[in-house]
């Protein structure tokens, strides 16, 4: 069975290696909802492996025939506060506008500010793309707006003893005065 999957998909499964090219000669497009489950790189610290991700991507080919996937991700994730260390239900959308590239030589096309990925052999992995774009979404730290901390924040300030150094030299004073 062939990797390669014909456009349109609305069927909510997702294919594995896709062949940017021909996705893009067919102008094909997703609009699928997928198991939250199937992304365990995004999930590595999550609470929970409940729901979806919401997949709207097109494939095209640009003014200069490279092939373009562009579209959205969104989900929500459920992480661990960073405040009170309990859930919190984070939402993630991700836009997607990246060239698929076959070789090295399609890379000096594009300029500085256009992200691509390199298909080896000729596939690409998809879900991993579809992945990155959801991990790169990700907050750095994970709270709720508003929350008591677990463990409880104290104004007072600590005063630390007071260390009372010797001079070297007090040795010296009583020699001087002798």
């Amino acid at each position: 069975m062939s990797p390669y999957y014909p456009a349109p998909m609305s069927d909510g499964t997702l294919p594995h290696l896709i062949e940017p090219g021909k996705w893009a000669d067919r102008a094909a497009v997703l609009d699928v909802a997928v198991p939250l489950a199937r992304f365990s790189r995004l999930l590595d610290g999550a609470l929970s492996t409940e729901g979806e991700v919401s997949v709207h991507v097109a494939f095209a080919r640009d003014a200069r025939h490279l092939p373009v996937l562009a579209g959205r991700l969104e989900t929500t994730v459920s992480l661990e506060c960073q405040r009170c260390l309990q859930a919190v239900a984070v939402p993630l959308s991700a836009q997607i506008n990246v060239f698929m590239l076959h070789d090295d030589a399609d890379v000096e096309r594009l300029s500085e500010a256009e992200d691509f990925v390199l298909a080896d052999d000729g596939e690409l992995d998809f879900p991993a793309l579809l992945e990155d774009e959801l991990i790169l979404a990700l907050p750095l730290v994970a709270c709720h707006d508003e929350c008591e901390p677990a463990v409880p924040l104290h104004d007072d300030v600590v005063a630390e003893p007071e260390v009372v150094k010797e001079n070297p030299f007090h040795v010296l004073a009583s020699l001087k005065k002798h």
